[in-house]
């Protein structure tokens, strides 16, 4: 059942393309026509003892509230390529006009209360004191549109404006000029070392930046959620940042539907009606309903806002569809618990991703068990996210695990799906960071016997193979999380291998392999010791779980292939 994914990494490269160079409505414009339409960073600090006082401020220059929820601010080291997550908004966070909103690490200790803090210990997220760069994305790592970005001392990655501004030495900030209104896109000459630093946050007095958007009009977009299921809806928002110069009039937002199912023409609206939340505040909107028989993956949704000046952006909203890829189905070979999408069934819910599919436990706020396909096609080049985050799509009212929530504990966020068996794209990658594919695992069982068992598997798969894997928790060793996350007294995985083909059901026999292994998730466990000294029958995991693996296939080759233990 391999299978070529030639739309999914075309689809990527071009919004990567896009979301890097994004589009305007000049051709031949000035870097001081490409300012930051409402949200800049305004001042930071990256040294002060052991980044004791780091920080990271930002500010709204407009003179219109912006909310935060859909953004991101992210790090890259000097000639870093790929994202570093320091802080990410999922719910309203607003900063009014004028007003400021300070970033924090865990270590900070100055005077001036932060309105975020990001933990170091946690994210591997520290600042160089030499040279870096940051940017505030609106959407995900790496491909999200950057609102604005800074770079400082001899940085050369894409954050880099027309200059970097210095590095400031300890205990001094580099500060937007201006009280944080200044912006030519020149980094060396909007920002200036203020020493010492004086950050300012939501409580500080506001600053309402005069001048506005230029010759050219500008636009964003970002889906909320930006995952949804078929039959779900999805909020669609475009904001338009309109010139100045002249200014614009008769502004409208046409979106392009057809990649989820809707008219290839749609009108986005800003009167209040069809999903719009505020009449007249050129945020342009249209509430879309994903259909029920939609495939999963990674879907845009191409936008163009106008005005009567016949000027033009073009924005890319992009779209998680939260369901199986065409073609793709972990639970081919049977559902282990018999899971439902009911969210009564809280305990056994059934939860469907493009990546891989769970049953998650509320009253254990882990999944149950998760399901994925693996073959050569899932492994590629892109890189580990890190970014660890709640699931937005557990059913209402039902507790998010954050990427936080383990600190502390003396347990590693390891993860049921590896990050290194999704990295075709860096959304796939992505999606195993969400915290419904996360357990609290021993560091002797995670980077032992654990991460062996998943290098084999890998290597099993690059060697013309696809394996059906379930991994799963077993027992109750106690609870971190203040009380909301058990932690299991061991974990255990069972794979099915088959070579690379069609009809994958038809071709499982009576010679086909099944390995499986139950390791201890409390001490003593043998970091060093190898995977195979933990191997078990199919049939001991299910006496031990309850679960009915492989359910689909015949009964006579099920208790064959089952009950025999691997030996290769």
């Amino acid at each position: 059942m391999k299978k070529l994914f030639l739309f999914p990494i075309v689809f990527f490269i071009a919004v990567v393309c896009f979301n890097f160079a994004f589009q305007t409505g000049a051709q031949n414009a000035d870097d001081a026509d490409l300012v930051s339409p409402h949200i800049v960073i305004s001042q930071f600090q990256v040294a002060g003892g052991v980044h004791d006082d780091e920080f990271i401020e930002l500010h709204n220059t407009s003179s219109q509230s912006v909310d935060l929820n859909g953004y991101r601010l992210v790090y890259r080291s000097s000639s870093g390529t790929n994202d570093v997550l320091f802080a990410q908004w999922t719910t309203s966070t607003v900063i009014p006009p004028g007003g400021y909103y300070l970033i924090v690490s865990s270590n900070y200790d100055g005077s001036v209360p932060g309105d975020y803090t990001y933990n170091l210990s946690t994210c591997a997220c520290a600042l160089s004191g030499s040279s870096g760069g940051l940017a505030v994305r609106q959407g995900g790592n790496n491909t999200g549109v950057v609102i604005d970005s800074v770079g400082w001392g001899g940085a050369t990655n894409i954050f880099v404006e027309a200059a970097t501004t210095g590095a400031p030495p300890a205990n001094a900030g580099q500060a937007r000029k201006s009280d944080g209104c200044q912006d030519t896109d020149n980094n060396q000459a909007d920002f200036s070392t203020l020493n010492p630093a004086a950050p300012r946050n939501s409580a500080s007095a506001p600053v309402i930046c005069s001048g506005g958007g230029g010759t050219q009009i500008r636009a964003s977009g970002a889906a909320s959620p930006s995952t949804v299921a078929p039959g779900g809806t999805t909020f669609l928002p475009v904001t338009f940042f309109p010139a100045t110069t002249p200014p614009s009039t008769d502004i409208a937002v046409s979106g392009d539907l057809t990649n989820i199912g809707g008219p290839g023409q749609q009108q986005f609206f800003d009167d209040g009606t069809n999903g719009d939340t505020t009449a007249g505040d050129n945020v342009f909107s249209y509430l879309a309903t994903i259909p029920a028989d939609l495939p999963g993956g990674q879907v845009s949704v191409p936008a163009v806002a106008s005005d009567a000046q016949s000027r033009t952006a073009n924005v890319s909203i992009n779209l998680t569809i939260d369901a199986p890829l065409p073609g793709e189905d972990p639970l081919l070979l049977g559902n282990p618990s018999n899971a439902t999408p009911d969210p009564a069934n809280e305990n056994n819910y059934l939860m469907v991703k493009p990546q891989y599919t769970l049953s998650y436990n509320r009253s254990r706020a882990t999944a149950n068990w998760v399901a994925w396909r693996l073959d050569s096609s899932w492994i590629g080049s892109a890189p580990r996210q890190d970014d660890f985050r709640p699931d937005p799509t557990l059913p209402a009212g039902w507790y998010q695990v954050t990427g936080t929530d383990y600190s502390g504990s003396g347990y590693d966020r390891g993860h049921m799906v590896p990050s290194a068996d999704r990295t075709r794209s860096v959304a796939d990658n992505s999606a195993t960071f969400l915290m419904t594919n996360i357990v609290p695992q021993l560091s002797a069982n995670n980077q032992g016997p654990w991460n062996d068992f998943e290098m084999y598997l890998r290597t099993v798969a690059q060697s013309g193979n696809e394996i059906y894997i379930v991994s799963g928790v077993l027992g109750n060793a106690g609870t971190i999380a203040q009380g909301r996350v058990v932690v299991p007294q061991y974990t255990w995985k069972v794979a099915l291998v088959l070579p690379n083909g069609n009809n994958d059901l038809a071709r499982v026999n009576k010679q086909t392999r099944t390995i499986a292994i139950l390791v201890p998730n409390q001490p003593p466990v043998n970091q060093s010791a190898p995977w195979r000294n933990f191997r078990k029958t199919v049939d001991q995991i299910e006496a031990l779980t309850g679960y009915d693996f492989f359910s689909a296939v015949p009964k006579n080759t099920q208790e064959i292939i089952e009950r025999r233990m691997d030996t290769q």
